[in-house]
């Protein structure tokens, strides 16, 4: 891989220099916001209710077979 101006992700990831590209490439984002919403995500919640609900899913593949193939 050649080196251009700037370390790309998948470089920096190969050759373990992800604090280089950190410094490469700062963060314009809102952390706080970011790391309440990867909680949420990691949680299944989104503003206070759950994403999904368990009782309709389990036991339940979400499929259908097509109507003269079975």
């Amino acid at each position: 891989m050649s080196r251009g101006k700037y370390l790309s992700l998948e470089e920096a990831r190969n050759s373990g220099k992800l604090d280089q590209f950190a410094k490469e490439h700062p963060s314009e984002a809102d952390r706080k916001r970011f790391e309440r919403l990867l909680e949420a995500m990691a949680k299944g919640v989104l503003e206070e209710k759950e994403t999904s609900q368990p009782d309709h899913d389990d036991g339940s593949s979400e499929t259908r077979t097509r109507k003269g193939t079975s």
